[in-house]
């Protein structure tokens, strides 16, 4: 930005957005509700006149030994379990952690993250990010304190990454049903473009393909990893004929699964005995789910811990272990949302 142009206020961003300053306070803070339209104008605004809010305005201020987190959805119990272990391992060594959502939005994780670039952090934690890899890789390169992410593999001086085996998980959750002789499967793909999705969808084509069968993409609806995504992808495939639609379902989440579980009690289906369906994290309301949800386990927790010591040895001017690359195993957790195909349900 030109040193001599003046630096844009809220004020601009709301004229270039048509909207009031208040609703640009309240799409930056998410202090209430914003239709979807209005939110897209405003964030195309803040990103067209590079606008970062000034500390105090829209922002808390930072203070000392402050490390910043920013996940997708705070209403995603995979991060609320994930942000435990952060705080617990954070406490060791002082440090205070404050936390950002982007709201599943690229848009204002992209803002965020520009903001938080300006203040005097000790390090940023980034867990699930909706960004592309050029975008991401920008943003490191002109970050001047340690970074951790989470789920997310880039290779960048001061960046370490912690990812779990997706694929492998997958793969397993695959062959679940395959040894309980479905061969309709499904993927509830959530952000489809996300190396995370594309990782899952890996590890299910690799397992299909074993077994002489492949993914169908009419089987691969996209959506919001949420409850909402999960029963409307859900629903979209049980408006297929009952000989067409699938009687094993993968969900990117357990958010997803759940929300395929109420879809498929809408349609007058049972779960399993008319459709399998197999979450992934194994949120604590997972083993609660009815009926009881089988599910792609990660150490949630302990990643947290993990990325906190991480961000520690970076700050202390210790380079990341393992070459900024730490790989953690999934587990499956067979409950009783599986059980052996109903050849006679779906014709």
């Amino acid at each position: 930005m030109d040193a001599k142009k003046p630096r844009p206020s809220l004020h601009d961003v709301a004229q270039r957005a048509g909207v009031s300053p208040a609703t640009v306070s309240r799409v930056l803070n998410n202090t209430a509700p914003v239709r979807d339209g209005v939110r897209s104008r405003v964030l195309a605004a803040i990103n067209e006149l590079g606008y970062t809010p000034s500390p105090g305005r829209g922002v808390r201020r930072v203070v000392e030994n402050a490390i910043a987190l920013l996940i997708p959805d705070i209403l995603n119990p995979f991060f609320t379990e994930m942000m435990r272990g952060i705080q617990d391992e954070a406490a060791l060594f002082g440090y205070m952690p404050i936390l950002y959502d982007s709201n599943e939005e690229p848009q204002r994780e992209h803002q965020l993250l520009r903001m938080l670039a300006s203040q005097p952090l000790r390090g940023i934690i980034l867990s699930g990010s909706r960004l592309s890899s050029s975008e991401l890789q920008e943003f490191c390169q002109q970050l001047t304190v340690p970074l951790v992410l989470i789920n997310r593999a880039l290779r960048c001086p001061n960046v370490a990454c912690i990812l779990t085996d997706m694929e492998g998980g997958a793969w397993r959750a695959a062959r679940h049903l395959l040894d309980l002789q479905h061969t309709r499967i499904a993927f509830l793909s959530g952000p489809h473009k996300s190396e995370q999705s594309l990782a899952r969808r890996r590890g299910i084509e690799r397992a299909l393909t074993e077994a002489g069968l492949t993914l169908r993409p009419e089987w691969c609806p996209a959506s919001n990893p949420n409850v909402d995504g999960g029963f409307q992808t859900m629903s979209a495939l049980l408006a297929l004929s009952p000989a067409e639609r699938p009687t094993g379902v993968i969900a990117y989440n357990d958010m997803m699964a759940l929300g395929a579980l109420h879809a498929i009690r809408t349609h007058h289906l049972r779960v399993p005995e008319d459709i399998s369906v197999i979450g992934t994290d194994d949120i604590t309301i997972a083993a609660h789910a009815n009926p009881p949800l089988t599910t792609i386990s990660q150490p949630k927790y302990r990643m947290g811990r993990m990325a906190v010591q991480m961000l520690q040895r970076m700050i202390q001017g210790r380079p990341p272990p393992e070459d900024g690359y730490t790989l953690m195993e999934t587990a499956l957790i067979v409950r009783e949302s599986t059980a052996p195909v109903n050849n006679g349900a779906n014709r």
